[in-house]
């Protein structure tokens, strides 16, 4: 057998495949993977189905189509006060994992440093790693929800082209404030470093907190790029579609990466979300209260003076603190859980680097209310 060197070496499958396959296997309730339990509306289904029924069923031009990129600068704006060229600085990806990656591969080189700030979405370090850069990791405070500002400062140097952000936080539930942002700017000027922002749940903010995007921060925008996901606002993530926002020098690298990446996204899909939203203008300013209803729901059902946790402000995860005692690593008694309780769950060590027992594990809320009743019950009564 031919051998070779494996670029991602250690690397094994992704621990949400593996959470949820063991959660099919044991037919438990899967709160592992970040999905909706729930469809997405049928009117969307139906738009998407007549642009099929109409021909739109071949390749789309490699930005997007011209009626999506219109309906994304627009809401941009109106939700953000983002103003953008949708010609020139917004691309339809087919998903915000394919945005992500091709960003890296575009604008990190060969021994460049890339800040990613632990727990972290776990795609991250291994693009670094395929673009030839060094992932540099940064830890959160976990125990006080902290951003690690001091030990940024230390890190921070002329070789860092890009940090890399989630807000909403993608574990942690945190969401990055405007004044983060523009303490953020200050520590990077010198450097002028890249932003990466991963803004997926920003249509998931909660307890009358309002999303910051790193584009309508003035010292940034020049030199950040935003990430979003159609899947998780329509409640469609097996759709993969997505897109990334960036000035017109920065998107025109990108999309060279991205032509031999994907090429184009989904045609059909694109026409339909584009009806969609125009057909719905004000369908991404409710989306934080219907998600609100549920977090409120699981967390105020979990009734166990053992169970720790805080509200999540941003997401649709909630993390919850599980002393379990065992002699086990956290992601062992995760799989013990799903085995013996029935429920699945992501936990928390996977998302750092050097994997330290925290436990803390994630839970997705993205549930039916029955759903989130049974699986309050058998936490209330680990």
């Amino acid at each position: 057998m031919q051998s070779f060197n494996s670029k991602l070496q250690n690397i094994g499958d992704s621990i949400f495949s593996v959470m949820s396959q063991l959660a099919n296997g044991q037919k438990a309730l899967n709160f592992s993977q970040g999905f909706p339990e729930f469809n997405p509306p049928q009117q969307l289904i139906e738009f998407v189905n007549r642009a099929m029924v109409n021909g739109f069923n071949q390749y789309a031009p490699m930005p997007g189509y011209k009626k999506l990129l219109e309906s994304v600068a627009e809401k941009e704006r109106i939700i953000h006060n983002n103003n953008l060229d949708a010609d020139m600085e917004i691309t339809i990806t087919p998903g915000a994992t394919a945005a992500l990656f091709a960003t890296i591969q575009a604008l990190v080189n060969p021994h460049d440093e890339v800040i990613v700030l632990d727990p972290s979405y776990d795609s991250y370090d291994p693009a670094i790693r395929l673009a030839g850069g060094r992932p540099v990791h940064i830890p959160y405070d976990i125990q006080n929800l902290e951003f690690p500002w001091e030990e940024l400062e230390l890190k921070i140097s002329a070789k860092t082209k890009m940090i890399i952000l989630t807000t909403p936080h993608n574990p942690l539930g945190l969401c990055f404030t405007r004044e983060d942002f523009e303490c953020l700017a200050k520590i990077t000027e010198k450097y002028q470093t890249i932003i990466l922002s991963d803004e997926v749940y920003e249509h998931m903010v909660f307890d009358g907190k309002k999303h910051v995007s790193v584009l309508g921060i003035e010292s940034l925008k020049y030199r950040a790029v935003k990430i979003s996901s159609f899947g998780k606002t329509l409640h469609t993530t097996g759709w993969k579609l997505g897109y990334l926002a960036a000035n017109k020098i920065l998107t025109a690298e990108i999309r060279k990466i991205y032509q031999f990446l994907a090429f184009s996204t989904n045609s059909a899909m694109q026409i339909g979300v584009a009806e969609f939203l125009d057909a719905n203008p004000n369908w991404e300013l409710g989306l934080s209260d219907f998600y609100q209803s549920k977090r409120d729901y699981f967390f105020n059902k979990i009734q166990n003076p053992k169970i720790k946790g805080t509200p999540s402000s941003g997401s649709y995860f909630q993390m919850l603190k599980i002393d379990h005692g065992f002699e086990m690593s956290d992601y062992k008694f995760a799989v013990e859980l799903t085995k013996s309780r029935k429920i699945a769950c992501i936990p928390l060590d996977v998302f750092i680097q050097d994997q330290p027992q925290t436990n803390w594990f994630r839970f997705c809320f993205a549930k039916n209310d029955d759903t989130l009743k049974q699986a309050a019950d058998i936490i209330s009564n680990l």
